[in-house]
Parts: C-alpha cells; structure tokens; sequence
C-alpha cells in the first residue's frame, strides 16, 4: 500500500445513531402502543411535554421528537395552546409499519383483525391468479420451497412462520405489479405476527392443505383456481386469528 494511504474501519465509519434520537424512539414507541391500545384514546390530550420528561428520564427536546414521529404516523395532532392530541383512527397511518406492530401485539381487536383480512382479500386472491399467469419458472420453485417449510416445520415454530411470510410475499412478487409488490412490503410485519397467532389454534392443520392447495393451483397454471383457493384460505386464516385471540383473552380473565 502506497504511504500516506489510511485504512478506514468498518466500525469507525458506520454512522452511529445520536443516543437523543434513540431515547426520542423509545418515547414514541411507549405513546404510540398507549395509542393504538386505547390507553390514550382519540380526542385525548397527552401528557405535556414536562410530565413526559419526567416520565421517561429524557430531555425536552427528545421528548418533541417523539411527538413528531407520532404526527408522522397520523396518531397525533399538536396546536399551541391546546397540546397534542390523539387523531382519529381514519387519520392513522395503518400502513406505518411500526402502527400495524404495534396494534398485533398488542392483543389486536377483533375489529382490527377483520380490516387487516378484508385489504388481503381484496389483494391476495387477484395476485394469486396474476401469478398463476405471471410466475416464472424460478417463482414456482421458490413457492415450493415455501410450502415445504409451511408443511414440515413445527407448528408455530419460528421456521414455519418465516416461510408463511414467504409463500405470500412470493406471491405477491409473482404478480409483477409494482403496487401489490409494495403493499406486500409494508404489511410484512403484520403478516408475520398475525401468522404467528393463527397457527396457534387446532384448526391450523386445515390452513396447510389451503396454502397446497393454492400453491398447486398457481404451479398448473389455473388462474381462477388459485383465486378461489387464496380467498378460501384467507378466510379460514382469519378464523383462526380471531378463535386464538378470544382464547387468550379467555386465559387472561380472572376465574
């Protein structure tokens, strides 16, 4: 190496994060479950920024960052004189993806769950049969591969809901339309956790033979086929989430 020349560290030059902005995250990250929890109702005024800091040992200043990625998100408003609000649920950025986090782990309502099935019915079945005409030879392989990791992976392992994640996000990219791409993108997280309630209950053993089912359509090329078998599997999914989540609301009342 020519003299003079400077070796430059990986670690030294990745650009690190200010502890402000982390700190400002973390305070977003509590307001916004209290939102989309119904702790912090809409119309409700947050705390002020001096009760926040407080609250969370931070500076006034972390504490307005939170303030505005929460406004980013739609969760809130904020006026001099009147404070921060919390916004409509119409205003919400329910394709934020620290929102739909937030509102599946949580212990989402059923009301929520319904609206999450209802967009991918609207999706995922004409994807399906666009990918029944569209897959290529590489996508059909890498949905098999998908489905065999659905099939033979513990139930609600970590393993079989990764490739749940990836029978549908294969999908959805074997439709080779830019927006379905996208919204498939941003629903990631949601697919995942919602996933992971699903194959909670009995009844998941059916869910496998759907999911083969469509794959089977979308392999022989049958378009209707596949739209048929992605709307039922949809529905039989959705069945799922919401009997796991009054169980576990079950389990958590007092006896």
């Amino acid at each position: 190496m020519p003299d003079g020349d400077t070796v430059h560290s990986p670690q030294i030059d990745r650009p690190v994060v200010p502890r402000r902005q982390r700190l400002s995250e973390l305070v977003a990250g509590t307001i916004g479950k209290r939102i989309v929890t119904g702790q912090y109702k809409p119309g409700d005024t947050l705390p002020t920024e001096p009760a926040a800091q407080a609250e969370f040992g931070v500076s006034r200043t972390a504490v307005r960052e939170a303030i505005r990625l929460l406004s980013a998100k739609g969760l809130t408003a904020s006026r001099p004189k009147i404070g921060t609000k919390v916004r409509p649920v119409a205003d919400w950025n329910m394709f934020d993806a620290d929102v739909l986090r937030w509102q599946v782990e949580y212990g989402p309502s059923d009301e929520f769950v319904n609206a999450l099935f209802e967009m991918r019915e609207i999706i995922e079945p004409s994807a399906a049969s666009l990918a029944a005409e569209r897959a290529t030879a590489d996508d059909i392989t890498a949905l098999g591969v998908a489905m065999d990791g659905i099939e033979n992976h513990p139930r609600g392992a970590a393993a079989q809901i990764a490739a749940d994640v990836d029978f549908h996000m294969t999908i959805l990219n074997s439709s080779r339309n830019p927006i379905l791409i996208s919204v498939g993108a941003m629903i990631n997280s949601a697919l995942e956790l919602s996933f992971t309630i699903g194959w909670q209950t009995v009844m998941a053993a059916d869910s496998v033979l759907q999911h083969r089912a469509v794959y089977e359509m979308i392999a022989a090329r049958d378009a209707e086929g596949a739209f048929y078998g992605m709307r039922r599997l949809l529905r039989n999914s959705k069945g799922n989430v919401l009997d796991a989540l009054r169980a576990s609301r079950e389990r958590q009342e007092p006896a």
